[in-house]
């Protein structure tokens, strides 16, 4: 059994594939089947996109705090 060559997969790809989870009947799943990755590899992506979104917000309110 042969190992597949690793994809290196663009941050804009991942936002893209976390973006179509909000479109009318799409689940992980079906998107990650079209896309070619694993569903655990899109809840991955979207999890990170989350706490980057929720550090970006806690850095802003302590600059406007100070």
């Amino acid at each position: 059994m042969s190992r597949h060559p690793r994809r290196h997969l663009t941050a804009g790809f991942k936002e893209q594939a976390v973006g179509r989870l909000s479109e009318p009947g799409a689940t992980r799943t079906g998107v990650a089947h079209e896309l070619g990755v694993t569903s655990s590899q899109l809840k991955g992506w979207r999890l990170e996109m989350a706490a980057a979104g929720s550090a970006e917000a806690i850095r802003r309110q302590q600059v406007e705090a100070s």
